[in-house]
């Protein structure tokens, strides 16, 4: 005997069939960074920060202990800021929707990310999460590995996508480098229990970037690796990417 279906039914079918057609023809954009289904939990716990393969500026290295919080998995996109900032004009570097946001001063990056209801990173939070579960020199891994990042390449070359190559272990992308990311931070010196001259403390009036561009070498994609600037200063190599308190 035919079934014939009821009105209900039919309704649910209908719904049912339409899920899946959105599903396929509108799939999820990895481009979506900085919102709240878009953040990387990172535990708490214990790293090691700095490298002495750098300057008195990235030693000593020292345990660092940090609660839990949460950071976006892609630096920000170009579309993404400019529903913040319609203005804002592009790099030529980096100039595609799903790029990452550039010639941004630390003070647009810090109101983007609490229009966000977010923060920038800290610098020891940056650090930890771009160094992965497995305290990686390099975000993509223990060693330099051109094939794995945005970087050694010539200047013209420009920056990629936020979700071009793999992530690392906390699901990060790009966090060694394709574009300079600002932190929360002022410049300073790592603590140390003596220190045997007086040191140049010029750039206390600094910001904190962090990760390497696409045209820096593999020495400043390190994830130990510090570089300042004014905060007022844009450059086509400097984007930034977003963190909450978890929960």
């Amino acid at each position: 005997m035919k079934h014939s279906l009821s009105g209900a039914e039919k309704l649910h079918l209908f719904f049912f069939i339409a899920g899946i057609t959105f599903l396929l023809f509108f799939p999820f954009s990895k481009s979506q960074a900085g919102e709240k289904g878009n953040l990387e939990l990172i535990p708490s716990g214990e790293f090691f920060m700095g490298t002495e393969d750098g300057t008195e500026s990235e030693r000593p290295i020292h345990k660092v202990h940090l609660e839990a919080f949460e950071i976006d998995r892609y630096e920000v996109t170009n579309l993404q800021f400019e529903t913040f900032d319609p203005d804002h004009t592009r790099s030529a570097a980096s100039a595609c929707d799903q790029c990452p946001v550039t010639l941004v001063t630390w003070m647009e990056a810090n109101d983007y990310c609490k229009h966000q209801g977010g923060r920038l990173p800290t610098e020891e939070e940056w650090e930890r999460a771009a160094r992965g579960p497995e305290e990686f020199s390099y975000s993509f891994g223990p060693k330099a590995d051109i094939s794995k990042a945005n970087y050694g390449n010539e200047f013209k070359a420009g920056a990629k996508p936020v979700h071009s190559f793999q992530p690392n272990g906390f699901g990060l992308y790009n966090m060694s480098g394709n574009v300079w990311e600002w932190v929360h931070n002022w410049f300073s010196f790592y603590p140390q229990q003596a220190v045997s001259a007086v040191r140049d403390n010029k750039k206390s009036g600094e910001k904190l970037l962090r990760g390497g561009s696409w045209y820096n070498k593999a020495y400043y994609v390190h994830a130990g690796m510090r570089f300042t600037l004014k905060p007022g200063t844009k450059l086509n190599s400097v984007g930034f990417r977003c963190a909450r308190e978890a929960g």
